[in-house]
C-alpha cells in the first residue's frame, strides 16, 4: 500500500489538465495534414472551450485565491495554494491563447495561398473602400446607438451582453481637452466578415469597416481611438428559492437572468488605450456590486490578433473536397426491411457510433416505436437533444397518437437550458408526461424503454448509450449504444425510469449488473478495482482497462493507485481531464494513461475488469469525475454477448496502441506519439466491423 506521493502532489491539477486537453485539440488545428476547414473548426472548438472554462471555473478559482491568499493547502491534492493555482492556470491560458493566435495566423496564410484573404482597411483599393463605406452608411450605421461609459454618479451603466463584440470609442469636441468614451455593440445580424466588393475570396472584419468610418458617428468631434473588446460572463444558473417548486419556471427565469451574471473576463485589442481598459474594468466591477454579486474580474486579457476566432469558420472558401475530412459513410447494421425491435428481440445490438449509423439505430428506435401500432409506451431521459430533434419529434408524434410517453428532460444541462425548456413544453402540449429531474442532481444517464404488445404479453426493449440523444453528436463523436430485450436489463431500465417519474433517485440493487449513480455505481466500481487488486496479490491474473472522457474522482484514483501497487496492469484511455499521476515508482508505475482526440472527439465509455479470466464489461454514460459519480444520475450496463465483448476488446486495444495518442507522465505533461500506427478512428472509419451484424 502506498503511503505518500512525493511533494504532497497526490493528484494532478484539474484545471491544468483541462487546459492540456485544449492544447491537444489545438494540435489538430496546427497539424498541416489536417484539412484547412477542419483546422479552423478545431480553432473554434478551442475558443468555445476556453470561453466555457471562464464561464464555469475561473470565478471559483479567483474567489478561492482571495479567501486563502498564499496559504498552501492540500485540499486539491496538487500541492498548490489557491493563489499559486490561479497563477498557474492563468499562465497556462496565456500560453494556450498565444499558440492559438500563431495557429490562426498560419491558417490564414494557408487560406491566402488558396485565394481566400482576410484583409485590413489599409490593404483595400480606393474603390473598395468607397463601396464598403457605402455599405456601412446603409446597413451598419443605422443600427449603432452609442452608450456612454462613465464613472459619473447617477449615470446608469451600459449593459455589456455576454460574448458580444463592442467598440469602445474615445472622442472629444474640437476645443475641449476632456475626452469621452462610448461603446457600440457590433450588430449581431450582420456577418462578422464582410465580403470585399469586386475581389473574389476577400473579406474584411466588420470592426475594420466601422473603425474607418467612425467619424460618421461623431461628425463634429475628434475621434482619438476605436478599440474592439469582448465580455465573458459567468455561466452558473442562480435558481430563485421562491420558484423551487416549479423547476421549469425557475430554470427558464434563471436562464433569462444569466446574461446579467458578473463578468469573468474582459478581452481587449492590444492597441486599446490604458485608460479605456481601466474604465471598462471599473464599470464591470460596479455592475457586479450593483447586483450584490462577487467581483471576479481583476485584469484584462490583451489579444494581439483577432478577437473571437470562431469567425474564421465563415471564410469564403470555394467548394473543394480537399478542404474537409472525407465524408464518413456510416454502416447500416440492420436491413431496412427488418423492424429494429424485431432485430433487438433476436439478439442484443452493440453499435459503435459514428462508424455505425446513429440515425439508422437510435433515431430509428424512437421513430419506429412512435409509428408501431402495437407499441403502447415510450420513456426516455433527455439531456442534450439538439434543435431540431427528430427524437423529440418522434416522442411528440407518439404522444399525439395516444401512446403513453414519459420523458425526463434535464432542464439544467448547461447551456442547453433554452432548448430543453422548449422541448419540455412541446411534449407536455402533445400529451406527454414530463418531469424535470430530481432535487440537487442532474440526470445525465442516456436510457430509453419501449413497451410493445405481443402474442406472449408485453415485451420491453431498452437502449442504453454513452452519448446524447442528439443526431448531430451521433455523427461527430464516438459513442456506444446497447439495445437489448433481456428481461433483467429492461426490468432495471424500467425501474430507473419509474423512479425518475416519481421524482426519486434510482437505487437499483439487482443481480443484472446494471450500475446506477449516485448511490450504487461508485462503490460498485471501487469494489471491482479492489477485486482486481486482490487477484493480483494472490498471484492470479488481474487487469483493468477503462476508456472515459474524464478521471478526477479522488477515491477512484486512490483505488487505482492501490491496485497498481498490488500488481494490476492498468491501461486508461482518458480523452480530457485526468488528475491521476501515472508512472510514479511504487505508486502508479503499472498505470498507463493515453489520450486520443482525433477527428471524432472521443465520447464513449468502456470499463473492462479482467477478473482472473472471467472478464466483466460495462458501457454507459458515466465518467470518473466527482460530478458523475456523486452528483448525477448515471447508468452503466453490462455487456454479455461474446461477439460484443470481442468488439470492445478490439476498441480498447486499438485506442491503447493508437499512433495519434498522447501519453501522460507523472508531471502532467502529454507527449505525442510518433505516429507509429494509424489511429483507431481512421481504422474504424475504413473498416466495417461485424460485431453487431444481425445473424
Amino acid at each position: 500500500m502506498y503511503d505518500v506521493i512525493v511533494d504532497r502532489r497526490e493528484f494532478l491539477n484539474a484545471e491544468l489538465s483541462l487546459l492540456a486537453f485544449q492544447r491537444r485539440v489545438l494540435a489538430l488545428a496546427e497539424d498541416k495534414t489536417t484539412p484547412l476547414l477542419e483546422r479552423l473548426r478545431f480553432l473554434a472548438i478551442v475558443s468555445n472551450n476556453v470561453d466555457e472554462m471562464y464561464m464555469v471555473r475561473m470565478a471559483e478559482l479567483r474567489l478561492a485565491a482571495l479567501d486563502d491568499g498564499d496559504t498552501a493547502t492540500n485540499d486539491h491534492g496538487d500541492g498548490l495554494s489557491a493563489t499559486a493555482r490561479l497563477l498557474a492556470v492563468e499562465t497556462a491560458i496565456t500560453a494556450l491563447l498565444e499558440a492559438q493566435e500563431r495557429c490562426a495566423a498560419a491558417c490564414l496564410a494557408d487560406a491566402a495561398a488558396r485565394g481566400v484573404h482576410l484583409l485590413t482597411w489599409n490593404a483595400l483599393t480606393n474603390a473598395e473602400r468607397e463601396a464598403l463605406s457605402a455599405c456601412y452608411r446603409e446597413e451598419l450605421h443605422p443600427d449603432l446607438s452609442p452608450l456612454a461609459i462613465t464613472l459619473s454618479p447617477g449615470v446608469p451603466l451600459p449593459h455589456l451582453p455576454h460574448l458580444g463584440l463592442f467598440v469602445a470609442i474615445v472622442h472629444r469636441a474640437p476645443r475641449e481637452s476632456r475626452s469621452h468614451v462610448s461603446e457600440h455593440e457590433l450588430p449581431r445580424d450582420v456577418p462578422r466578415l464582410l465580403a470585399v466588393p469586386g475581389r473574389r475570396g476577400a473579406v474584411i472584419p466588420i470592426e475594420e469597416v466601422l473603425r474607418a468610418n467612425v467619424h460618421l458617428l461623431y461628425p463634429n468631434e475628434i475621434v482619438e481611438s476605436a478599440s474592439l473588446f469582448r465580455v465573458t460572463r459567468g455561466g452558473d444558473l442562480l435558481l430563485q428559492e421562491e420558484h423551487a417548486g416549479d423547476l421549469l419556471h425557475a430554470v427558464a427565469s434563471a436562464t433569462a437572468r444569466r446574461p446579467h451574471n458578473p463578468a469573468v473576463r474582459l478581452e481587449v485589442e492590444g492597441s486599446t488605450p490604458a485608460h479605456v481598459t481601466a474604465l471598462l474594468l471599473d464599470n464591470l466591477r460596479r455592475d457586479a456590486l450593483g447586483r450584490d454579486m462577487a467581483i471576479t474580474l481583476a485584469d484584462v486579457q490583451v489579444v494581439d490578433g483577432l478577437l473571437d476566432l470562431r469567425c474564421l469558420a465563415s471564410l469564403p472558401f470555394p467548394r473543394d473536397a480537399a478542404l474537409e475530412f472525407a465524408p464518413l459513410q456510416p454502416r447500416r447494421i440492420i436491413p431496412a426491411t427488418t423492424a429494429l425491435l424485431d432485430a433487438i428481440a433476436a439478439q442484443d445490438l452493440l453499435v459503435h457510433h459514428p462508424f455505425e449509423s446513429f440515425d439508422d439505430t437510435v433515431v430509428r428506435f424512437f421513430q419506429e416505436a412512435a409509428a408501431d401500432p402495437d407499441v403502447s409506451s415510450i420513456a426516455a431521459t433527455l439531456y442534450r437533444v439538439g434543435d431540431p430533434s427528430p427524437i423529440v419529434e418522434a416522442l411528440i408524434a407518439a404522444a399525439s397518437a395516444g401512446k403513453r410517453v414519459f420523458a425526463l428532460v434535464e432542464l439544467q444541462a448547461r447551456f442547453d437550458e433554452v432548448h430543453n425548456v422548449q422541448w419540455a413544453r412541446a411534449l407536455q402540449r402533445a400529451g406527454g408526461r414530463v418531469v424535470y429531474g430530481v432535487p440537487h442532481l442532474k440526470v445525465h444517464a442516456k436510457v430509453a424503454l419501449v413497451e410493445r404488445r405481443e402474442d406472449n404479453g408485453t415485451a420491453r426493449y431498452a437502449h442504453v448509450g454513452s452519448g446524447n440523444y442528439n443526431p448531430r453528436s451521433g455523427r461527430q463523436y464516438t459513442d456506444l449504444s446497447l439495445f437489448t430485450a433481456r428481461p433483467a436489463l429492461t426490468g432495471d431500465v424500467a425501474a430507473i425510469l419509474g423512479a425518475l417519474a416519481e421524482g426519486r433517485v434510482p437505487d437499483i440493487t439487482t443481480d443484472s449488473g446494471v450500475l446506477v449513480a449516485p448511490h450504487g455505481l461508485r462503490p460498485a466500481l471501487l469494489s471491482r478495482i479492489a477485486r482486481e487488486a486482490a487477484h493480483a496479490r494472490a498471484g492470479r491474473t488481474a487487469s483493468i482497462q477503462i476508456k472515459v472522457n474524464g478521471l478526477a474522482d479522488r477515491e477512484v484514483v486512490r483505488a487505482l493507485y492501490d491496485a497498481s501497487d498490488a500488481g494490476v496492469a492498468i491501461d486508461l484511455s482518458v480523452r480530457g481531464i485526468c488528475t491521476l499521476r501515472p508512472g510514479v515508482a511504487g505508486v502508479s508505475d503499472r498505470i498507463r494513461v493515453a489520450s486520443v482526440v482525433g477527428r471524432f472527439l472521443e465520447h464513449s465509455r468502456i470499463f473492462r475488469f479482467g477478473n482472473d479470466g472471467d472478464p466483466e464489461y460495462l458501457i454507459g454514460s458515466a465518467d470518473l469525475r466527482p460530478r458523475n459519480l456523486r452528483r448525477r444520475v448515471e447508468v452503466l450496463v453490462p455487456v454479455f454477448d461474446e461477439s460484443h465483448r470481442a468488439a470492445l476488446d478490439d476498441i480498447l486495444a486499438r485506442y491503447q496502441a493508437d499512433g495519434t495518442a498522447w501519453d501522460l507522465d507523472a508531471s502532467g505533461a502529454y507527449t505525442p506519439r510518433a505516429h507509429r500506427t494509424a489511429g483507431a478512428q481512421a481504422y474504424f472509419s475504413a473498416h466495417s466491423s461485424t460485431h453487431s451484424r444481425v445473424r
